[in-house]
């Protein structure tokens, strides 16, 4: 199918069966086996929802549970268990108390991720936080679009679910778009915007300030995005004077400058401004969203890997932008509120180090690293971290939650820094997790990644061997740490720190048995412990 076809098929506001079956999964696509236990059918959904999947480069073979109110699971090998739930079906006073019972006891039987998926809850449902990589989501705002439409009483009997063809299209769409690849799927760290035709209607250069009108709807859809702690940028060609005046004036426009985080408006291709952003933001462009009105644009920064979407209609672009892959965030985290402010503290930074000695920019900066073994607080943040698609990373492991917490349990051991300055807080910027050999009582390095906000500090050669010794200490082992790497599309920052560490050349994957310094200077610099047991 064409991709413009494709595209149409699955953010059309009218969605259509045949469309959508026509739709198959690539080559390319991640193949997983999910196990459904539900009490009303989800056949309808299931028979549309690889075409959604598909965008997002999955696909999924179904395991059906009989229709049981009481879910009562098994011990079923799947990659994700989701419970279908119509919550109309149960006359429980305390609804919450009985999804939160059953979570656990499918998290006891698998180490999955677990999304409960609700229609019909008029009472709200909610999750304890302390069950690990479970989300439980409401499908009744999507539902209440359509009104009357969403239900079919009348095929009730045979379909075995309220819901009607149009809903369970809606539905399917809402899952297979967002819910399913936000668990197995990187974020999108930054949305680019155009300004002239798709932040606005008119051309700033020949319309004028005052004659532009704002396409409010989708400023409003950005900046929550913002708000949910995804960069916002601007490519446009402009004078960069004018674009400073026209936020200055137009008060009434949903999005301030002090909204985006870097901005190239100059004359430049947007595919040189693009590349030049994901720089500044110490991001790949694969983890960038482009919005621009011009086909022309759109098709010229194709091969920099970066997903986009052609603003040609103000309302499918917002349309789109709702179901967009990659940009619900399951969970929030202290970081998501500092990003911004972390990144527009780099460009200080980077002053700094280029006039000033490590030791003085250490001093200068007032930098305090504060590490913390095996805290439980921290879970959801590490697993985030590890998800991520990154610069710094060595092994690719992709630990969920539960992954964390049994490392912990079965005496591994799980190290954070967190880092402040005088300009900002980042928050915790690296992970390390670890284990022991019994034989040779080494150190076993399963994971290393450090957040793309804190490359460039001169921080690596001090924190990570710092993070080496207090596993040491930690694991009581000798000072040997075994390195396990493996080469991916863009981790060479983290590969050339390891060739730099262990003076040795890296292959496609493997490992290096490395010496841990026993002193390690960090002269000018503010550190603290946490030991959590």
């Amino acid at each position: 199918m064409n991709i413009d076809i494709c595209f149409n098929a699955l953010f059309d506001n009218e969605l259509k069966r045949l469309d959508l079956l026509s739709i198959k999964p690539n080559l390319k696509c991640c193949n997983l086996k999910i196990a459904v236990y539900r009490n009303h059918s989800f056949e309808m959904i299931a028979s549309v929802l690889n075409s959604f999947l598909t965008f997002s480069e999955l696909s999924a073979d179904f395991i059906y549970s009989s229709y049981d109110d009481s879910l009562n699971f098994q011990n079923i090998d799947a990659d994700l268990n989701l419970i279908w739930l119509d919550v109309t079906r149960y006359k429980l006073e305390d609804i919450s108390s009985f999804v939160n019972e059953r979570a656990l006891a499918l998290r006891e039987l698998s180490n999955s991720p677990i999304i409960f998926i609700c229609i019909g809850n008029n009472l709200e449902v909610k999750l304890f936080d302390n069950i690990p990589d479970c989300y439980l989501f409401s499908l009744n705002d999507e539902l209440e679009r359509i009104g009357d439409s969403a239900y079919d009483l009348a095929k009730e009997p045979y379909s075995g679910t309220r819901l009607s063809n149009k809903a369970s299209l809606r539905c399917a769409r809402v899952i297979g778009l967002q819910y399913i690849p936000a668990i197995f799927k990187p974020n999108i760290k930054a949305v680019v915007l155009d300004l002239d035709n798709t932040l606005y209607r008119g051309i700033l250069g020949e319309d004028g300030i005052s004659a532009l009108e704002p396409n409010i709807e989708l400023q409003k859809a950005v900046k929550q995005l913002h708000q949910n702690g995804i960069f916002l940028c601007i490519a446009s060609k402009n004078e960069e004077a004018d674009v400073v005046e026209l936020f200055k004036q137009r008060t009434d426009f949903a999005l301030r400058i002090d909204d985006f985080t870097a901005i190239r408006v100059n004359w430049n291709s947007k595919y040189d401004n693009i590349k030049s952003l994901a720089d500044e933001l110490n991001i790949g462009c694969d983890a960038m969203l482009f919005i621009d009105d011009n086909p022309a644009e759109i098709e010229n920064t194709r091969g920099l890997g970066l997903k986009t979407i052609l603003a040609n209609d103000p309302n499918r672009t917002v349309q789109t932008l709702k179901y967009f892959p990659g940009l619900l965030k399951l969970k929030k985290s202290k970081e998501d509120n500092i990003r911004d402010k972390d990144i527009r503290a780099n460009k200080e930074r980077s002053i700094m180090a280029n006039t000033l000695s490590p030791k003085e920019y250490f001093k200068k900066l007032g930098i305090k690293l504060h590490f913390s073994i095996n805290d439980l607080n921290q879970i959801v943040r590490c697993s985030e971290l590890l998800g991520k698609t990154n610069q710094f990373i060595l092994n690719y492991k992709r630990y969920s939650e539960l992954d964390l917490i049994n490392i912990i349990k079965n005496k591994g051991c799980l190290i954070t820094a967190a880092m402040s300055d005088n300009l900002s807080d980042s928050g915790i910027i690296a992970v390390l997790v670890l284990s022991k050999d019994s034989k040779e009582s080494v150190l076993n390095l399963n994971e290393l990644t450090v957040s793309c906000r804190a490359l460039g500090r001169h921080l690596e050669s001090i924190m990570i061997p710092f993070m080496f010794k207090l596993g040491m200490n930690k694991l009581n082992s000798i000072d040997k740490i075994r390195i396990n790497y493996r080469q991916g599309e863009r981790n060479i920052p983290a590969l050339n720190w390891l060739k730099e560490f262990s003076q040795k050349e890296t292959e496609q994957y493997g490992n290096i048995i490395c010496s841990i310094p026993n002193e390690i200077v960090t002269e000018g610099i503010s550190i603290e412990v946490s030991d959590n047991g």
